[in-house]
């Protein structure tokens, strides 16, 4: 493993000075801390029971939203449809805005173009989104700050698993020990030994190639590679592509044999596990084969045979998604890239404001 040879504690810290490693590791604390912020952010609002909620966000705030789907909580499970929205479009339903720094241009836009009556209740570590909740008595999560968004999804996720408990009945009695099975999984991605540290194993796979990725399950994975691809892009500075089973198996294969051609050369990824109650054949095995004739490199990330047969979506989503983020933030340092810093995001911000 010669790209690790040299990855020493030391010189961890200086290529990633901003401990974007270590703040990507504290998921299962930070889901911990939004279990206890949701709860006492229940006791004191009395939310209404909605049927149905537009979630108004971008990046890190907005993909919390998908993760919550991705992990189970949707109906029939969860009484409660609930819509991510991206785009600054009008939209009918109740409102949860969302924006981990509270500034986000949209997610202003979202709670200023709506009555304080359609506002369900907004989520922030604080900027203009609590002020305006303040001030139009719109209950208002405070989640707390000094974190990139990107690397602040488990407070999100833990306030809502407590809201959704307190106001929907929605217990999900496994989290305590899948939160415990994630700290040990961050133990190991501590390790600087990509023999014992699988998030630096796929690392190492990943560096001077193109990452591709394919969701295997339509119900978790889709998100998960969302996930994926954007932390690719800002953390290890990474043009990726995703796409998801089984549809492209109805168009987009046609194009793998151009796929080599791509320059750095392709990695494939195949995420997730295919559902043995499937009464469709696992299509991963042809995948293989074709991309073998076509001498392209695939690796498969199946949760059921890294952590065990018949996981939940919850356990299998949270797992995949920690060992996912803490190998983007690898590949970063492996790159000699900053993890932290997103220069490029910041250069267009300034832009757009200029206009």
């Amino acid at each position: 493993m010669p790209l690790t040879a040299n990855l020493t504690e030391e010189r961890l810290r200086a290529l990633d000075p901003g401990n974007m490693l270590g703040m990507t590791l504290e998921l299962p604390q930070q889901i911990e801390r939004g279990l206890k912020l949701g709860r006492e952010f229940s006791r004191s609002h009395a939310l209404r029971k909605l049927d149905e909620v537009d979630w108004m966000g971008l990046g890190g705030s907005a993909v919390a939203g998908d993760l919550l789907q991705a992990f189970g909580c949707e109906p029939p499970a969860l009484p409660l449809r609930m819509r991510v929205v991206r785009s600054p479009r009008p939209t009918t339903a109740a409102r949860l805005v969302c924006s981990y720094s509270g500034n986000t241009v949209e997610a202003l836009h979202a709670f200023e173009e709506a009555p304080p009556g359609r506002i369900w209740f907004s989520i922030s570590s604080g900027g203009k989104l609590m002020e305006l909740a303040r001030k139009a008595t719109v209950p208002h999560l405070t989640l707390p700050s000094g974190y990139p968004p990107r690397a602040a999804v488990g407070f999100t996720l833990g306030a809502m698993f407590s809201i959704f408990e307190r106001f929907y009945g929605f217990v999900s009695a496994e989290l305590p020990d899948v939160v415990a099975r994630l700290s040990e999984d961050a133990k190991r991605y501590r390790k600087l030994d990509a023999e014992s540290n699988a998030a630096l194993e796929l690392a190492v796979k990943f560096v001077d190639r193109t990452p591709v990725i394919y969701a295997v399950d339509g119900l978790t994975m889709p998100a998960v590679a969302f996930r994926m691809r954007a932390q690719l892009a800002e953390n290890s500075k990474v043009w990726s592509h995703a796409f998801e089973l089984p549809e492209m198996a109805h168009n987009e294969v046609e194009s793998l044999a151009h796929l080599a051609q791509l320059l750095p050369p392709p990695l494939v990824i195949f995420l997730g596990s295919h559902s043995p109650d499937s009464r469709a054949a696992d299509p991963r095995p042809g995948l293989r084969n074709l991309l073998d004739d076509f001498r392209i490199r695939h690796v498969t990330l199946d949760p059921s045979q890294a952590w065990g047969a018949r996981l939940s979506r919850l356990e299998a989503g949270l797992r995949t998604m920690l060992l996912l983020d803490a190998a983007t933030v690898y590949l970063a340092v492996l790159k000699a890239e900053n993890p932290l810093e997103i220069p490029i995001i910041t250069k267009l911000k300034k832009l757009s404001a200029g206009n």
